[in-house]
């Protein structure tokens, strides 16, 4: 069980374009873009040529930005040091997208949303699938660590947990906490044993 904390007047927010991605200069305060072309698509290239499609979430891992393009149902890594090329991890193009494991381009998602990295994992969930997938980026391999295809609101063991379009994922203290955003719920998975639970939160009217 979860109390909700107090109401406080500070706050972080972040946001991007469709096909942009953008950085912002803590000294200045300033706002640019990152990568992106601007032009709606799946184009590798250098970071300013390149072709984005809704990105719409992101974590750094092996010395690389993963960019979950929800569009183009891909996952892109991108250079930390301004220089060097965007790449595309799993992905093909803008009407290409499934459920589909395995390695490479034959891996289908379906409008991707949020990626985490724990415990040395990179996790993503795929939202139209609901499912949470693992995604090793060197091998460019995907498998569904938890979820069904079928929507619903299941606990249990992960492999017959169910999802509603979950969201966003994150991971702490061994456990992935996901947002499950069509059953309005955070869910959580222990790593350990890979059981599914519903987040009690309480006070929601206080």
């Amino acid at each position: 069980m979860i109390r909700r904390p107090p109401r406080s007047t500070q706050g972080v927010s972040s946001a991007a374009s469709d096909v942009y991605k953008r950085q912002l200069d803590l000294v200045s305060g300033a706002i640019r873009p990152y990568a992106g072309s601007g032009v709606e698509g799946i184009r590798d290239g250098l970071l300013d040529e390149a072709h984005l499609a809704q990105p719409s979430g992101l974590v750094v891992a092996d010395d690389r930005l993963l960019v979950v393009d929800s569009e183009t149902s891909s996952i892109r890594s991108l250079p930390l040091n301004g220089q060097g090329e965007v790449t595309t991890v799993v992905g093909t193009g803008l009407f290409d997208f499934g459920d589909v494991d395995g390695r490479g381009d034959v891996v289908r998602l379906q409008h991707p949303l949020g990626i985490a990295v724990g415990e040395g994992r990179v996790f993503l969930v795929d939202t139209f699938n609901n499912k949470v997938k693992v995604i090793e980026t060197s091998e460019r391999r995907v498998w569904t660590f938890a979820g069904d295809v079928v929507a619903g609101h299941i606990d249990g063991a992960k492999e017959d947990a169910r999802f509603h379009e979950p969201g966003g994922v994150g991971v702490a203290h061994g456990v992935l906490f996901i947002a499950d955003t069509n059953n309005h719920a955070i869910r959580r998975v222990q790593l350990e044993t890979g059981r599914v639970t519903t987040l009690e939160i309480c006070d929601i009217g206080e």
